[in-house]
């Protein structure tokens, strides 16, 4: 990710010595892809628009709503980079945000000085021309056994004293992590995107001199594993049953070791994070956070929202905030199913009704925008609340969604911004 001269969220610090009374918890709840575009089967509205939410449409009533950019207006945000920001990222140091060394975070996995990861999927390929073609980026979104395929790819000498290990994360998520002398992060994407399928697999290449020896590792990683997997019982399996082979990878967001400022660190704050997705878990170890990992918790549909919630109100006991994940509704924009992100944002709804029992501050946002229509992240802003509870009063419910929001409560505002609010409605003084 670049810089892009965004404000500068100001240095935080507590304001003396506040009387804890004054300080509230807070839950801040990422829904990953919330925002989205009208869609003609939910007759031009929003999946949000469209889904029964009435403890969201209380919350947004009865405190601030509006729209939140992710990144910077016109700007398109990933989970990594929405998700960094409203966790606390200072702007000054996002460009040391790296997709590869996150995913590697989320595995457990503590990067070395000198080692390269990148972010990896298993994917569909067949050769072509002495090259790959990209069938599906995916694998049809496998998302069992991929721990037995990851085991192949594990430890590979790829020559010159560099080794390559593949670990699994999630469905058909991954990160491939290099090791050994000279190896440089400066290497183009291997992944040819979505826009077009079936598409040539990319060749990795050198951005720098400095970054011949590992663009050549990589390449010869992704031969190596596609020799390893194509044959694979696994793989004969799921062609038998009519489903695309696991029998390749690709990919994207290459980085080395990095160390992470943090705003809710500056101020002593005590966080846990609550998720499925082994990105959103990468970024708050890197962050120095506790990340929450259950079995349960997922990065599909099926994921136990109530068990999350759950886990969410007893992090509150020793933490001074909470942010909790979910990654479902991005999915289902990628997949193109409105009905079903609507669908999943109702059950979401439903679950969220312990929360208002904590007396915390409950703020909802997203990392980015995701259209249902084409299943591509947009630069449109999200739809966003902050809700602080008081004692006797409760506002008229809005309909809480993407159309309610350009008309808030709240000016429409920087992700950095939307938690320098969250924390200064919790108590803090920001200065």
């Amino acid at each position: 990710m670049q810089k892009h001269g965004m404000k500068k969220l100001p240095y935080c610090m507590l304001d003396g010595l506040m009387n804890p009374s004054n300080i509230n918890k807070g839950v801040l709840l990422i829904i990953d892809g919330l925002g989205d575009l009208p869609i003609p089967a939910l007759a031009g509205k929003t999946p949000l628009e469209a889904a029964h939410t009435p403890v969201l449409d209380r919350l947004a009533g009865s405190g601030l709503y509006g729209l939140v950019d992710p990144i910077i207006p016109g700007e398109i945000a990933n989970t990594h980079s929405g998700t960094g920001m409203l966790m606390g990222l200072l702007s000054d140091q996002a460009d040391r945000l790296c997709r590869g060394p996150v995913e590697a975070a989320g595995a457990g996995k503590v990067l070395e000085p000198g080692d390269v990861a990148v972010r990896a999927n298993f994917a569909s390929l067949e050769p072509l021309q002495n090259r790959f073609r990209v069938l599906d980026r995916r694998a049809g979104r496998i998302t069992t056994r991929t721990d037995e395929l990851a085991a192949l790819l594990g430890d590979i000498d790829l020559g010159d004293h560099i080794c390559g290990s593949l670990l699994s994360t999630d469905q058909h998520r991954g990160a491939l992590i290099l090791t050994g002398p000279g190896l440089d992060s400066s290497i183009s994407d291997t992944d040819p995107g979505n826009k077009s399928m079936p598409a040539r697999l990319k060749n990795c290449v050198a951005l720098t001199p400095a970054a011949e020896l590992t663009a050549s590792k990589i390449n010869r990683f992704i031969a190596e594993a596609h020799q390893r997997l194509v044959d694979h019982p696994i793989n004969i399996a799921r062609v038998s049953d009519g489903l695309l082979p696991a029998n390749g990878i690709l990919t994207r967001g290459a980085g080395t070791f990095f160390e992470l400022d943090n705003t809710l660190l500056r101020l002593g704050l005590d966080v846990a994070v609550v998720s499925g997705c082994n990105t959103v878990r990468g970024l708050g170890r890197i962050f120095g956070f506790n990340a929450i990992v259950d079995s349960r918790f997922t990065a599909t549909v099926n994921t136990d929202l109530h068990a999350k919630i759950a886990t969410l109100v007893s992090a509150l006991h020793d933490h001074d905030m909470v942010f909790i994940h979910v990654k479902a509704p991005d999915i289902c924009s990628h997949d193109l199913q409105p009905l079903v992100k609507r669908d999943f944002l109702q059950r979401l709804d439903v679950s969220l009704q312990p929360l208002l029992k904590t007396g915390a501050v409950i703020a909802v946002a997203a990392d980015h925008t995701t259209n249902s229509n084409t299943g591509f992240h947009t630069a449109d802003p999200v739809p966003a609340l902050i809700y602080e509870p008081k004692p006797g009063y409760a506002g008229a419910p809005v309909e809480f969604g993407e159309s309610q929001c350009r008309q808030g409560n709240m000016e429409r505002q920087l992700s950095g911004e939307f938690l320098s609010t969250v924390l200064q409605t919790m108590g803090y003084s920001l200065v």
